[in-house]
């Protein structure tokens, strides 16, 4: 075994640091070798501007801040022949924002993973549970050291129950003098000791100590309260020792500075145990109930000491049963109570002494690293099972529920309104078709969910209703559209743009395709074709595009001679623009890259629903693969620019990137991947959605929870704040799409568990593993083809028109 780990490590001096280092010795403590550097690697994590001496072990360091240094040592771990990595997880050891520079490299490592959660917060900010919530779909284990973690990692972060390990933080097996005889040595023979450690800082309640000092030293004068540890590295960088004199000034207010030592250093875990063996009481005063895991607390249980603890979550459950007790939060009073009894009862001591010795003796190191290493072996169990079963699924938790707030907010009984200021509807700015368009299409999509509820179904058919009307009013005689509305309602042109009536054509062929009713359905049709027959005339790529999309959704449920002939005449016109614009270097439809660039192969794939033709497929394929090059970036999407357009040649604009754009792609690499089954194109497409969640350029959230809504765009100096039409509609139909593949995968998987037992000669999975499912490829004759499958790959324009009609593929037009 062959294992990187990846964390803080000694000479660092922080909790993180002393666990990775006692990690590596207890998983060592199993195995036969004598050094660390035998099994492992040390990947330390260093902030800017520090260089630490590390031991031998450590052959790596992971700079904080440096954003391409993750994917770095992806791609080390990958071509290192490792067998495992194991990542220690703290918000704030990670750069980026919540720590989210660690997704590059899960994201791009491939090597089983296992992740040590020494955070699980109950109320995440949205960036914090994205991050989480990514990092639990990546790993193939996730340790907690809580059955409470376990239970927020399941309902908070959506982690598969099958994926958590409930390993308790571990202690050290120290032998150390008698107590009387540490007593002594430390001259505490005839004071009664109040212990506290671990790095000092504001938030960890030491000031209610002191405050329950004078009570306590009025009946038992010699009591001495040592406060054991060093000022954390932060604090000390951003306020100095500004925490630790206060508490001095503190103690000498409350006439108890002679009963207090603190002692400025980071102990080693020889002299903390015996610390602990001699006090006699040991106090936790965290002043919030938020911290799930504690290693002072575990190290004070398994040392068999006497702990009194505020009831944050960690102390609940270690603390029960006798091991210690509780004191409710900053109550001062209460705790001096506490220790007043106790230290008047000696005989209470020695039975929570024992009880609390009892129970550590299974929290010794070497007996964790044992379950760890079991749990090595399950996540590589885990990831050989993935790896036969490439799926959507496996990041559905990152598909969030659907959201309708911020479209009721926008649309009023006319239609849609086009922007925002912030998430409040602009109405200086009116209404347009294209958004209308657009929202015709998220509305018919999202009510062929099963996801959604009987309210969200009752709202969507109103919507639907609303913007069917906009899109009939906007119509005029001759077929044609009008775009723009003013608030007043009254047009504000003639004719609208290429770009309207080609979204307007897609809303209305999904309307017909999948009318919420009857009568719907018919206005859609009738709407759809007065306004086809201008296709012809169209010269845009992108409006024959839209059309094309159009065409192929109207044709997946009406037979129509005429427009079939029109879709075969549209896609050969797509395809004379890729003829006249490409070259070795440039495999494109146009001499340059500007807006709505997946758009194109996106009508190339779908005209493929009834006209399958395999030159088609192969410039579909060849030009998705030259727009990712352009687009995801060591595994983080950067749709192009909009500030200019990039010519051949050129470096594509880094910002301003638009929701439109990512909508397009997460669209393009869906049907790519329903077409072919590669696993390039299912990460691609769990990339591409993942920017309105955090993985994009700058770290930042694009999908706003609080509102519902989605921000305009990312600049470099961070989102656009605004949250208008068309970016909400970006987000929402990429939302529904990506839940609907996630749910299709899902039955999948499950229709197919005995069969695939059958032909692999394996067994079903246990509970929730993954197993695998055969996937059409075009290299191979699978001995299993499913309906899809055949569909793809038939040639037959009549086989097509017969076959349409029983089986429509999952996703966008469905």
């Amino acid at each position: 075994m062959r294992i990187a780990i990846l964390g803080n490590y000694p000479p660092k001096a922080c909790g993180i640091a002393t666990f990775t280092n006692s990690l590596a010795r207890a998983i060592l403590a199993n195995l036969p070798g004598e050094d660390i550097s035998e099994f492992a690697e040390i990947v330390a994590i260093e902030d800017a501007g520090q260089q630490h001496a590390y031991p031998k072990e450590v052959t790596r360091t992971l700079p904080r801040d440096e954003r391409a240094a993750y994917a770095a040592l992806a791609d080390y771990l990958n071509e290192g022949g490792f067998d495992l990595l194991v990542v220690q997880h703290e918000y704030g050891i990670f750069g980026g924002p919540d720590g989210n520079y660690l997704l590059d490299l899960a994201s791009r490592l491939q090597v089983p993973m296992v992740m040590t959660c020494h955070t699980v917060l109950k109320d995440p900010s949205d960036g914090q549970r994205s991050v989480l919530r990514r990092l639990c779909s990546r790993a193939d284990v996730m340790v907690v050291m809580s059955e409470m973690a376990r239970t927020f990692l399941e309902d908070v972060y959506a982690c598969s129950p099958d994926k958590i390990r409930v390993i308790e933080h571990g202690v050290p097996e120290i032998k150390t003098s008698p107590r009387q005889a540490l007593r002594e040595r430390f001259g505490w023979q005839d004071r009664r000791v109040i212990f506290t450690f671990g790095l000092l800082g504001r938030g960890k309640g030491i000031e209610t100590v002191i405050r329950a000092l004078p009570e306590v030293v009025a009946e038992h004068p010699s009591t001495l309260y040592v406060v054991l540890g060093k000022t954390h590295p932060n604090v000390v960088r951003e306020s100095g020792e500004e925490y630790r004199e206060w508490l001095h000034t503190l103690a000498d207010e409350l006439g108890v500075r002679d009963n207090l030592l603190m002692i400025s250093e980071f102990a080693s875990e020889q002299y903390l145990f015996e610390c602990l063996t001699a006090i006699d009481v040991y106090v936790i005063p965290y002043p919030n109930v938020a911290q799930i895991t504690s290693g002072t607390l575990a190290y004070a249980v398994g040392a068999g000491a006497a702990v009194v603890s505020t009831p944050f979550w960690h102390a609940t459950e270690l603390l029960a049963e006798g091991r210690g007790r509780l004191f409710p939060f900053h109550d001062s009073d209460n705790l001096s109570e506490q220790l007043l009894e106790l230290l008047g009862d000696e005989a209470a001591l020695a039975t929570i002494r024992a009880t609390a010795l009892a129970y550590g003796e299974h929290l010794f190191w070497p007996k964790i690293g044992a379950e760890y290493i079991q749990a090595f072996d399950d996540a590589k169990t885990a990831y050989e099972s993935a790896k036969l079963n490439p799926q959507l699924g496996k990041d559905s938790d990152v598909v969030p529920d659907l959201d309708l707030a911020h479209l009721l907010r926008m649309t009023d009984d006319c239609g849609l309104i086009q922007h925002a200021k912030f998430a409040t509807p602009n109405r200086f700015e009116g209404y347009c078709l294209d958004d209308n368009g657009r929202a015709l299409l998220f509305t018919c999509l999202a009510l062929g969910s099963k996801a959604i509820s009987h309210q969200q179904r009752k709202s969507l058919i109103s919507l639907t209703e609303i913007y069917l009307a906009y899109i009939f009013h906007a119509q005029n005689e001759d077929g044609s559209f009008r775009n723009f509305m003013s608030y007043g309602r009254e047009f504000l042109e003639p004719q609208g743009s290429e770009d309207s009536y080609g979204r307007a054509l897609w809303g209305l062929a999904k309307c017909v395709a999948a009318p919420p009713r009857k009568d719907l359905g018919q206005l859609a049709q009738e709407c759809f074709v007065r306004a086809i027959s201008y296709l012809d005339q169209k010269t845009s790529p992108r409006t024959l595009s839209y059309g094309i999309i159009a065409l192929s959704e109207y044709l997946g449920a009406r037979d129509d001679e005429n427009l079939l002939d029109l879709l075969d005449r549209s896609v050969n016109r797509l395809l004379n623009h890729y003829q006249d614009n490409r070259h070795d270097d440039w495999e494109w439809f146009e001499a340059y890259l500007t807006y709505d660039n997946a758009l194109m192969p996106l009508a190339l794939y779908r005209s493929l629903r009834v006209l399958p033709k395999k030159h088609v497929r192969a410039i579909a394929r060849t030009t998705t693969d030259f727009l990712a090059k352009y687009t995801i970036i060591n595994g983080v999407p950067r749709p192009v620019g909009c500030h200019e357009t990039c010519h051949r040649g050129a470096t594509p604009e880094q910002f301003d990137q638009q929701p439109l754009e990512v909508m397009a792609e997460v669209l393009l690499h869906m049907e790519a991947f329903q077409r072919s089954g590669r696993p390039a194109d299912e990460r691609r497409l769990r990339t591409a959605y993942s920017w309105f969640h955090g993985n994009n350029d700058l770290g930042a959230l694009l999908y706003c929870a609080e509102t519902a809504g989605c921000y305009d765009g990312l600049t470099e100096f961070g989102p656009n704040k605004n949250q208008g039409a068309e970016s909400l509609l970006a987000y929402l139909v990429s939302t529904v799409a990506v839940a609907g593949m996630v749910s299709s995968q899902s039955q999948k998987t499950t229709t197919n568990k005995s069969t695939v037992g059958k032909a692999h000669g394996t067994s079903p999975a246990r509970g929730g593993d993954r197993v695998p499912v055969l996937v059409a490829d075009e290299q191979q004759s699978p001995s299993i083809v499913s309906a899809t499958a055949l569909g793809q790959y038939t040639g037959s324009l009549a086989y097509a028109r017969l076959f349409k009609k029983g089986h429509q593929y999952p996703g966008v037009g469905e």
